[in-house]
Order: structure tokens, then sequence, then C-alpha cells
């Protein structure tokens, strides 16, 4: 799996935290995540792609329109480190986190650690 493959899904992945059509959400974490995903961050935790919808959809339920960027990436031997931005629908910045990636070997996300906090 290439680089770019894995930026791709980061972005695919990242995306489906947003305010959007359910459908999309799916096809997005289709493309993204495998099927038997394990994730954990101080939010929730939980097991399979089904559980991870069910976790944005409760994200999105009590954080309405809020989105996230990405500042950084680092890939190696097809993991992945990332640190993101969470935003409020009017722009401000509330956390900065980062999230440690195993892939399978296809490039989708196979294991997820999320951590975050409030920015300095």
């Amino acid at each position: 799996m290439s680089p770019e493959t894995l930026k791709n899904n980061w972005k695919a992945y990242l995306a489906a935290y947003g305010a959007i059509d359910p459908d999309e959400r799916e096809r997005l974490l289709q493309q993204s995540v495998a099927d038997d995903i394990v994730f954990t961050n101080p939010g929730g935790q939980g097991e399979r792609r089904t559980g991870l919808i069910a976790h944005i959809q409760d994200f999105q339920k009590k954080m309405p329109g809020t989105y996230f960027e990405t500042e950084r990436i680092f890939i190696h031997h097809g993991e992945l480190l990332t640190i993101w931005t969470m935003h409020k629908p009017d722009g401000m910045k509330v956390a900065t986190g980062y999230n440690f990636v195993r892939t399978d070997g296809a490039g989708r996300f196979v294991y997820m650690a999320g951590f975050f906090g409030q920015p300095a």
C-alpha cells in the first residue's frame, strides 16, 4: 500500500466525522476502515465498522457541525500517527488530538487509538 492510499483513507475517515448524509458516512468508512476495526479514544471505544458509525453519529448529535482538520501525518511500515484539530462550526479550535493507526494489507484501518485534550 502506498503512502498516498493511507493519506486518502485518513482523509475519508476524518470526513466521516462531519455533518454529512449517513450514506456518505458509510461510504467513506467502507473505503477507510476494515469491518473488524477496533477503536478507542477518550470519548468511547468499540469494535466493528457498525460500532464506529454509531460512535460517530452519537458524536454529531452531541456536537452538531463540529469538524476536524489534519495538521500532520507521519507514516512508516503501514502505520500512521496523525495530529489533528477539532473545530466548532464557527471555526473556533477546541481541541488538538493524535491518532495512532494500524492498517491491513489494503491500507484500511484495523486499529485506532485516539488521544486529545484542550488546546494550549
